[in-house]
Formats: C-alpha cells, structure tokens, sequence
C-alpha cells in the first residue's frame, strides 16, 4: 500500500507540473478559440514548437504511465480520486510559475477535494 501511495504522489506532482507547463507554454502562443483562421497554422506551428509545451506533453504521457502502473495495482475508483492530489501542485504552481491569484476560497476548495481524496484512501 505504501508503494501505492509513493506512485500516486509522485504522480500527481508530474501530472500537475504538466498543466502547469502546457497552461505556460499556450499563453506564450495565443487564444487560439478566437484567433482568425488565417493564424491558425503559424499557431498550430508554435505550439508543436514551443519547449513549455513539449515539457508538458512529456510530463504528462509521464503521468499516464505512471496512472497505468496504478491501474495494474488497485482499483480505479481508488487511484483516480487519489491522483486529484495534483491540484494541491497546480494550484502551487499556477501562483508561482504563472502569477496567478489564488484566493481564499480557491484553496478552500482544493482542501476539499483533498478531504475527499483522503476519504476515498481509507476505504
């Protein structure tokens, strides 16, 4: 079990290191839902070329082998609700790497979902 909960939090800091690069890497690219048709290559271009982008498609096929590796040790009404624990790592880098607000209420919710996380471990 302890192995279990080492791959889960390794894991969820890969995983929420991912969004975090992705989210990075596409602010350097543009809103592409409202980019005219005409930038839509030269995007596209930018984002398979942008190393924040590529770091964060590599973290998270990472995270994917890792949620595999889960698969095969538990069951996935366990290990899905237990790797919500990257948002403890999102939220932690959103602040830093991306300078983003994060209120209160914000952390509020993410205490939540980590009591809820805790709840599903211990059953």
């Amino acid at each position: 079990m302890m192995k279990t909960l080492v791959l889960v939090a390794i894991a969820s800091v890969v995983g929420g290191s991912g969004h975090v690069l992705l989210a990075k890497g596409m602010r350097s690219i543009g809103d592409l839902t409202e980019a005219p048709s005409s930038r839509l290559g030269g995007m596209a271009l930018g984002v398979v070329s942008n190393p924040w982008v590529l770091l964060g498609v590599l973290l998270q096929a990472s995270f994917f082998a890792m949620y595999l590796a889960l698969l095969s040790r538990t069951d996935v009404s366990k290990v899905l609700p237990m790797t919500a624990m990257d948002y403890i790592v999102v939220v932690l880098l959103a602040q830093v790497v991306l300078a983003e607000p994060v209120t209160p209420v914000r952390w509020l919710g993410v205490a939540m979902v980590c009591a809820g996380v805790l709840t599903v471990w211990r059953n």
